[in-house]
């Protein structure tokens, strides 16, 4: 794979430079990743089908059912756009009334893992 660079999310710009902020290699592919988790399914004008339905359950109760949902479409999510990962568990937490989704994963092409945490608000 080849490294994967971009405009750093959030954008921001960089102090050092003056120019628009970069992020490269492994936090990009955690960036790219949170961006796909939060972008709602149909909000990209030119792109209807990425994102997902996440948002969707937020407000449904927070029981065994909406946290397999949840894991559910994050998954599908993950295996139809972020193929640089695979995901290895989802899981749904509950931290003072907040739900929480949590992605532990690995990169499809080295042995490097990671998570990410994602409020879901």
């Amino acid at each position: 794979m080849p490294e994967a660079a971009g405009t750093a999310f959030p954008f921001r710009i960089d102090p050092r430079t003056g120019g628009v902020a970069w992020t490269t290699g492994f936090d990009k592919v955690r960036e790219d990743l949170r961006i796909l988790l939060l972008t709602r399914l149909g909000e990209r004008p030119m792109l209807r089908e990425y994102g997902t339905r996440v948002h969707s359950l937020v407000h449904e109760p927070a029981d065994d059912v909406t946290a397999d949902l949840l894991r559910r479409q994050a998954h599908e999510a993950v295996v139809r756009w972020e193929r640089r990962i695979v995901v290895t568990r989802a899981h749904v937490g509950h931290d003072q009334g907040e739900l929480r989704l949590a992605l532990d994963y690995i990169h499809a092409d080295q042995p490097v893992g990671g998570q990410l945490i994602v409020p879901l608000d």
